[in-house]
């Protein structure tokens, strides 16, 4: 047979008619349109297509980066967004959660953690109604209700078996990695630290991804132990480098916890568990911090109680408990807190924010839904099959918890730690015994 009789046969109807002709100039025409129309956004438009396509196909990853989005706004890619990056993630969010609530996709909802959100909710609107800073108090219940409550009531869509919680850890890991490097590339003029302005959010995201590896590497394959020490490592120097001391305290005291309980329940992990800590102390010489960053965490591990004494910390938990003082079972009102500390506007102390905005009834079912998650994680840990993959994810999310809220007691506001709410909202489901398909146990 010949390559001729092989050859497809063009015959004279396959040549381009009018009525494709006509389609194909009304494309060029509507593209020339909206390029003249958008400029150089009408070339961006595929490519963020596309990332939305990615964000729908992974939900996870964008529940992960929706968290901590502010950590990107300050980069010009971001600012140049037409709409707010915010927004934008939580738009395709809701209707991530909308397209799943339709097919019936969705976890039922705790008790106990649906009764504490419910009253933060209706104090936060009710003590309106009294504070003495009703735009400021408006703006932070708008955004509880809208923005932090899309990242409380996210997980009960996204989270359907133990690899989805799997997964979202690794994307926390993989949105890590940019943020470490752009703290890198922005370092303070004035005082050499890293990151810039925004160095506590940096120094928390940094640490939870530690707090991952490290749990990771335990509980994992021993051919990825070094590896997931070595970037825990390189994220713990960089926090350093940032100079936050509160995330770094809280770091330790998430790990020391979660290592704690884990040693009593399986006893052979005590040397992985000094091999690491080993490695760990070994490499804090040659880690050059800057000056600024190497004076802040020396004071704070000289004398700790003299530090927080002359941090503004201090003054702000005062001012809470004198509102505290004066209003202690209903609470001076949302946002009344920026009436007495123009600066600060908030305690920078989740639970001492509750009391003496939202009243003596936000704070103890909060109180009450923590000590409900984080007891329902130690039985949880200590039931589930010693070595399997499901018990050390527990462990990892007990961490993760756990640093979240240390960390909330020294940094944000009842919204800037919608971080915090996510993840009471994914302990809550863990807890419920929300997740299903559990994976086989090893070993």
């Amino acid at each position: 047979m010949s390559a001729r009789a092989l050859a497809p046969r063009l015959s004279t109807s396959a040549s381009p008619g009018r009525a494709e002709v006509l389609l194909g100039a009304g494309v060029v025409c509507v593209a020339a349109a909206a390029a003249v129309t958008a400029g150089p956004m009408a070339i961006a438009l595929p490519a963020a297509l596309l990332i939305a396509l990615f964000f729908l196909r992974e939900p996870l990853a964008l529940f992960s980066l929706y968290l901590v989005i502010g950590l990107f706004k300050n980069e010009a890619v971001v600012k140049a967004l037409p709409v707010d990056a915010t927004l934008l993630l939580g738009m395709l969010l809701a209707l991530v959660c909308g397209i799943r609530l339709v097919a019936g996709r969705v976890r039922a909802v705790p008790y106990v953690f649906a009764l504490t959100i419910a009253v933060v909710a209706l104090s936060l609107a009710i003590s309106l109604g009294w504070t003495t800073a009703h735009a400021y108090g408006s703006e932070k219940v708008t955004n509880y209700l809208t923005v932090t409550m899309l990242a409380i009531g996210a997980p009960f869509f996204l989270f359907e078996s133990w690899d989805d919680l799997r997964r979202f850890f690794n994307w926390t890991v993989a949105v890590a990695v940019p943020v470490a490097l752009l703290g890198l590339a922005h370092p303070s003029v004035d005082t050499g630290r890293l990151a810039g302005d925004n160095t506590i959010g940096t120094s928390r995201l940094l640490c939870i991804a530690a707090l991952i590896l490290l749990l990771s590497a335990l509980g994992g394959r021993a051919r990825w132990r070094l590896p997931a020490a070595a970037l825990a490592a390189g994220f713990i120097a960089i926090a350093a480098a940032v100079g936050s001391r509160g995330p770094l305290l809280s770091f330790a005291l998430a790990l020391t916890v979660t290592l704690a309980v884990w040693l009593i329940r399986v006893p052979r992990h005590v040397a992985p568990v000094l091999a690491i800590a080993a490695v760990s102390v070994a490499v804090v010489p040659f880690v050059s911090l800057p000056k600024s960053s190497s004076e802040r965490l020396s004071e704070a591990a000289r004398d700790p109680v003299a530090t927080f004494r002359s941090n503004d910390r201090y003054l702000t938990a005062k001012q809470a408990f004198q509102l505290i003082d004066r209003h202690p079972i209903r609470g001076a009102g949302v946002g009344s807190f920026s009436i007495v500390n123009p600066t600060a506007k908030w305690p920078h102390n989740l639970f001492l924010e509750l009391w003496a905005e939202l009243g003596l009834a936000a704070l103890l079912v909060v109180v009450w839904a923590v000590i409900w998650a984080l007891v329902g994680l130690f039985r949880l840990a200590w039931r589930l099959p010693a070595q399997s993959r499901e018990q050390g994810l527990v462990y990892t999310l007990l961490a993760v918890f756990v640093f979240n809220l240390l960390a909330v007691q020294v940094s944000g506001n009842i919204n800037d730690n919608r971080d915090f709410w996510g993840m009471l909202a994914v302990v809550s489901l863990v807890v419920a015994g929300g997740l299903g398909a559990r994976e086989a146990t090893k070993g």
